[in-house]
């Protein structure tokens, strides 16, 4: 399911630009955002779902996050030669349970060509910034259980498993996550 590291072209990133991202990056958000889920979680979800997924809904999808002003959420785009290669998005937790100084990581997402290269950590940083920025001290995220590659990760980057679990519905079937948290 995954490249071996030997395998794995490596980018010279010294051009990487990590920025905000605008709505006129809806596109290369969403390409990243299904290709990346067509790549990582082939095994942990369906092969017809992932098939189903489309760049140009998700683009609809992106255009309208993105012209929707929320001073509590801000998207981040890795960009690299004028194309987005990865983002982030972060915003205030959306989980009652938690303390009202708790943010979120809602998403992060690398193109599978780029990974094991920083990217990844880059937006992360830029994100916990941001969220540091409108007070958060902790923050918070979902990953699938069975994602162990991506929860191993997360590990690294020292987020710390807090337990709760949740199944998320999909069209025809569940997703089972696991929360973490990180100080930050």
């Amino acid at each position: 399911m995954w490249r071996s590291i030997k395998n794995m072209k490596t980018y010279n990133l010294k051009k990487l630009i990590i920025r905000p991202a605008k709505l006129e990056d809806a596109e290369g958000i969403a390409r990243v955002h299904v290709l990346t889920w067509q790549y990582a979680y082939k095994g942990l979800m369906p092969a017809d779902y992932l098939n189903s997924l489309s760049i140009e809904i998700r683009t609809e999808k992106w255009q309208k996050n993105l012209s929707q002003k929320d001073d509590n959420v801000q998207a981040f785009v890795a960009e690299l030669n004028d194309q987005i290669i990865g983002f982030c998005s972060v915003g205030k937790c959306r989980d009652d349970d938690m303390e009202a100084q708790t943010g979120e990581l809602w998403a992060i997402y690398v193109d599978q060509n780029y990974m094991g290269q920083g990217v990844g950590t880059k937006l992360m940083n830029v994100g916990f910034n941001h969220l540091r920025e409108l007070g958060f001290r902790k923050a918070m995220l979902w990953v699938l259980i069975g994602n162990v590659k991506t929860r191993k990760w997360y590990e690294s980057k020292d987020w710390q498993l807090e337990g709760k679990t949740k199944s998320e519905s999909k069209e025809w079937f569940e997703l089972d996550e696991i929360r973490y948290l990180i100080d930050l």
